[in-house]
């Protein structure tokens, strides 16, 4: 076991501590960055826009006349946004540190948000402003704090990503019915003003905690870790990469367009936005069941296993309809458990952490592409067939891609062979 810990930390793949308790030693040092990592996530750019954005078609429709397609068209632009500062803001938390992006970033994304209060009538303005809250707040999506964990935690690896990733469990689970109750109350507008408020709280918890912490701070000596080329150019890089833009196709659809299927299907927007919030139940269990299991079983199969249950909840809300939408919302939830934390996993085991965040944030970005092209897709495909039965389908066959693509993965020792 020493040398083969010594050869992988050679050749720049992280070496597990094997302790027997290792694991919740960690969680239990470590359980600040844990929560501030958790509450970061949950109230960033990625999880509050995109759990959101369902819960104001129907008073843009209203007010504007916007499409369904055309309100989803805003992920487009929020996505840009991430394609071009997933991997700068990835490259600077590799150099000058996670909390100093961080602490940068959550404020602008708070402006961001703030600003879409004073839209008129006018997509051009609306989608801008997704785009800003997208790359002037890309410092606030797991690129950032994953680092943070993956340079903290080795024998809990799996379950602190999972802990700190339920975090957008969390944003599926209380952000639809407290921005209904809040866009029934006073208005869309009120809605944007209550995520701006969110987005800035925080600020302080990142300024505090994670003050010279591992990961958080820059690095004072060389980490261990694959170059950029050789993860750039490997088979694994790519795989991982396509699977994941596939997945989040159709699970971001699926989030996306949840609530307004369920009206369709004649259920009232409180009823659909509590069925919608199981998805976060799906999300927070998900994450720490996934997370723990990944400590222990391989990764990719247990990957495999979960996009499979999913495509299976796809199917099930077309054939059975809304009677079945609970169970079908909780087997999505269980996708979203295992997307962003199984990236962050395998890009730590597959490929070290000296370039962690560059090559996190490069498939954060292909994989945010896939989450923001679903939705759209699915909302054109609408309004052309005026139903969601074919879109289900697709959704589910993207799943079943994602799986096929993602079990055959090698061993994590793969550059010793």
């Amino acid at each position: 076991m020493q040398k083969v810990e010594l050869k992988a930390e050679e050749r720049g793949l992280p070496a597990v501590d094997e302790a027997p308790n290792a694991w919740k030693h960690e969680i239990r040092e470590g359980w600040l960055i844990l929560v501030t990592s958790l509450f970061g996530i949950a109230v960033g750019a990625a999880s509050m826009l995109f759990y959101s954005l369902g819960m104001f078609f129907e008073p843009l429709q209203r007010e504007f006349g916007w499409t369904r397609g055309q309100v989803s068209g805003a992920l487009l632009y929020l996505t840009l946004g991430f394609v071009i500062s997933g991997p700068i803001v990835g490259w600077l938390s590799d150099r000058y540190g996670a909390r100093v992006v961080a602490l940068i970033s959550i404020p602008l994304l708070a402006v961001s948000l703030f600003s879409l209060l004073r839209v008129g009538n006018s997509l051009p303005s609306f989608y801008a402003l997704f785009f800003a809250a997208g790359s002037l707040g890309g410092g606030t999506t797991p690129v950032v704090y994953t680092r943070v964990v993956n340079a903290n935690f080795k024998s809990s690896r799996g379950l602190a990503l999972g802990i700190v990733l339920a975090g957008t469990g969390i944003a599926a689970l209380a952000l639809p019915p407290a921005l209904g109750a809040a866009i029934g109350a006073w208005g869309w507008r009120d809605g944007f003003m209550v995520l701006a408020i969110a987005a800035g709280w925080a600020w302080p918890f990142v300024l505090y905690a994670l003050r010279n912490v591992q990961g958080a701070a820059p690095p004072e000596t060389r980490v261990h870790g694959v170059d950029r080329m050789t993860a750039l150019t490997s088979r694994v890089f790519w795989t991982v990469s396509i699977a994941f833009v596939a997945v989040a196709m159709a699970v971001s659809a699926f989030v996306v367009h949840l609530v307004p299927l369920l009206c369709d299907g004649g259920m009232t927007l409180p009823r659909a936005a509590a069925v919608a919030s199981i998805i976060g139940i799906g999300v927070i269990l998900g994450r720490v069941l996934i997370g723990w299991t990944i400590d222990r079983l391989f990764a990719p199969y247990v990957a495999a296993v979960v996009f499979l249950i999913t495509a299976i909840g796809c199917v099930l809300l077309d054939l059975a309809g809304a009677d079945a939408a609970p169970i079908s919302a909780f087997a999505v939830g269980l996708a979203l458990g295992a997307e962003i934390d199984l990236i962050a996993y395998l890009t730590a085991r597959y490929f070290g952490m000296r370039n962690y965040g560059f090559l996190y944030g490069s498939i954060y970005s292909m994989f945010s592409v896939g989450a923001a092209a679903g939705p759209v897709i699915v909302g054109y495909l609408f309004d052309w067939y005026g139903s969601y039965n074919l879109s289900l389908w697709i959704m589910a066959s993207c799943l079943l891609f994602g799986a096929l693509m993602i079990a055959p993965l090698p061993q994590f020792d793969w550059l010793r062979r």
